[in-house]
């Protein structure tokens, strides 16, 4: 069951640590030299961007209505409705930072790496579309076209995400493998859309063993019990991308800006990591050999 009071503990933690840190990198960064004072903290902040992706509304501003209404007396203050959307895309960075920490020491032996879209918009709106259009681009999935942006993730098998990028629409997956298993050291499976000789290669001196399915037109590759077991289980990965779309409200298509889209999308991996209690979890078969 969710408990907002555990949630608020262990995002204040986090903030306590590194707020000052943030605060510092932004003015050396000169991307805030200036910053009016919020009435809130930003463990506040990123809390209830957090909370409302928790929550069983479908819009911001009906839970935002809520909060003010019955939870008024958790806050000290809270501000108006454009003032706390405001304030939550100005700080998707900590909300990254968040996310950042909570992936870190998730790394296992055995790793699935995966990606899913993020569409910002209906095709039949693509021509319309302006508040994203830095980011966004045509791509193509397995169930079609769509214009948005991509989100990679590798898990392991407790459910946990390990590693996670985005890309635009149009970026292959397998460009950005090397990129999500640096440092790594590990087993990693992998669907068709990762086959590549090449690639196979190079993540072997990097320690990397990379595992797929064979395309009907090429030679088959006999694989041990345990790595074909731990293919099977690729389906979990999919399982994770069902939450965070179905439950966390990964995409949304009322995104205004830039800002407001990544602190929604961070906000949700936040949200999966902190709160749910039932992650889709494989269980290890060892090698016999």
């Amino acid at each position: 069951m969710f408990n907002s009071t555990e949630l608020f503990c262990v995002i204040d933690d986090f903030f306590l640590k590194f707020e000052a840190t943030y605060w510092k990198v932004l003015k050396q960064s000169r991307h805030s030299l200036r910053v009016r004072t919020a009435q809130l903290t930003l463990s506040e902040i990123c809390f209830i961007a957090i909370w409302y992706k928790c929550s069983h509304f479908i819009n911001f501003k009906a839970f935002f209505s809520w909060l003010k209404q019955d939870k008024s007396h958790l806050f000290k203050s809270l501000p108006c409705y454009q003032r706390m959307i405001h304030l939550i895309n100005m700080h998707q960075l900590a909300l990254h930072a968040l996310h950042v920490a909570v992936m870190k020491g998730q790394y296992k032996q055995y790793l699935w790496i995966d990606s899913t879209t993020l569409p910002v918009c209906k095709n039949q709106r693509i021509q319309r579309h302006k508040s994203l259009a830095k980011i966004a681009s045509r791509g193509k999935s397995s169930i079609g076209w769509f214009y948005g942006c991509k989100l990679h993730v590798v898990m392991n098998q407790f459910g946990e995400i390990v590693r996670s990028a985005f890309s635009n629409g149009h970026i292959a997956d397998i460009k950005m493998v090397e990129h999500l298993v640096d440092g790594f050291e590990a087993k990693l499976y992998a669907d068709r859309g990762y086959i590549s000789q090449e690639l196979k290669s190079r993540l072997k001196d990097q320690g990397i063993d990379l595992i797929t399915y064979h395309r009907k037109n090429m030679q088959s590759v006999q694989l041990c019990t345990s790595d074909e077991y731990h293919l099977r289980q690729r389906n979990k990965i999919e399982t994770l991308f069902s939450l965070l779309k179905g439950q966390y409200n990964l995409v949304t298509s009322k995104a205004r800006s830039i800002h407001g889209f990544l602190s929604g999308i961070y906000a949700s991996l936040c949200a999966y990591h902190l709160t749910h209690r039932n992650k889709p979890t494989i269980q290890i078969m060892k090698s016999l050999a």
